[in-house]
């Protein structure tokens, strides 16, 4: 019996329907859980710009898309009031759109029905939503490919983590020079 056969007889049966290896399966779960912490991670940086201090922040972002959370901070950060630095203001639209793409990378995965591929080792995932082209959206993928993706949306959280510490650390340098005013 060769690997693969002795792979799927192991599986309960449900699993043997994923048109994925072990690899690929797990590394779509990466996907999942690096995308989730993301999304965390921007409610936080969303909530600092907002008003960390009250919680209004947090209230706020509750309920709210990663994308939805992206363009918000966006607009805070480079709005006219903001006290942050034009370093620091492209420093947030940079991180922002690097979240955006993993985001959007993401979306292409955990928003697809997985099915074979007639390319050895990869599977195809097809979305029913359609492109700015009105084509259906459709892409193969190797479980090194899927694992890529997840480093990418983890390296996406950690920018915004770090991100979101610096700000932070400009309001409260802002706030403290504002109370003394």
């Amino acid at each position: 019996m060769d690997p693969d056969t002795r792979e799927e007889a192991a599986l309960p049966y449900y699993r043997t329907h994923t048109s994925m290896s072990l690899e690929g399966e797990a590394a779509v779960g990466r996907i999942a859980i690096w995308a989730a912490w993301l999304e965390v991670t921007l409610a936080d940086f969303c909530a600092v710009l907002i008003d960390a201090r009250t919680g209004v922040g947090t209230t706020l972002t509750d309920g709210m898309t990663g994308s939805q959370m992206i363009q918000m901070s966006k607009k805070l950060a480079l709005s006219p009031y903001s006290p942050l630095s034009p370093e620091l203001q492209q420093r947030v639209v940079t991180v922002l759109a690097s979240a955006k793409r993993a985001l959007e990378q993401r979306n292409k995965i955990l928003h697809a029905s997985a099915g074979g591929s007639l390319t050895p080792g990869s599977t195809a995932f097809s979305s029913r939503r359609r492109n700015a082209q009105g084509q259906l959206e459709a892409a193969i993928q190797t479980p090194e490919e899927l694992d890529t993706m997840g480093a990418q949306l983890h390296a996406a959280m950690e920018e915004v983590w770090d991100c979101s510490g610096e700000v932070t650390d400009a309001l409260h340098r802002h706030r403290g020079r504002s109370r003394k005013i």
